[in-house]
């Protein structure tokens, strides 16, 4: 989704997450970690920019409460996407976009947390991962 490119890669998450992850790891040359930052931001502002002249962060926001709140009608009371027995690919899909945001261990944690905040207001998204976590994440 648009909207994690530019939390996690042009807002102030990219300095507490992105750079603890992908971008310290990879050298310890200043230079080299300079322009390894410089190309991830570069390649999420362009690739942003291939769908809007402009990045607007109010749009991406609203979009992504709009999503969410999709995704919430979608799964309505039941446990998994589209009433099945047990979890999906649609299922693995939104847990693995949903579990990024709400994972608390990343870097040093969402500095700029409006879109982790979007997840958190949506409960059915939420108790949907924590289902996942204790199903097939319990020893991790």
């Amino acid at each position: 989704m648009a909207q994690q490119l530019y939390t996690l890669y042009l807002t102030s998450n990219f300095t507490s997450i992105a750079e603890s992850l992908y971008i310290l790891p990879a050298s310890s040359n200043s230079l080299v970690r300079l322009t390894i930052a410089y190309e991830l931001r570069a390649a999420a502002e362009a690739e942003l920019l291939k769908h809007s002249v402009v990045i607007s962060a109010e749009t991406l926001y609203k979009d992504a409460e709009e999503a969410f709140m999709g995704l919430e009608t979608v799964l309505g009371e039941d446990e998994w996407f589209f009433r099945a027995a047990k979890p999906g690919l649609f299922d693995a899909g939104v847990f693995a976009y949903t579990n990024l945001l709400l994972d608390d261990g990343l870097g040093n944690g969402w500095s700029e947390s409006r879109l982790r905040n979007t997840v958190l207001g949506k409960q059915k998204l939420v108790a949907h991962r924590e289902r996942i976590l204790a199903t097939y994440y319990a020893g991790a």
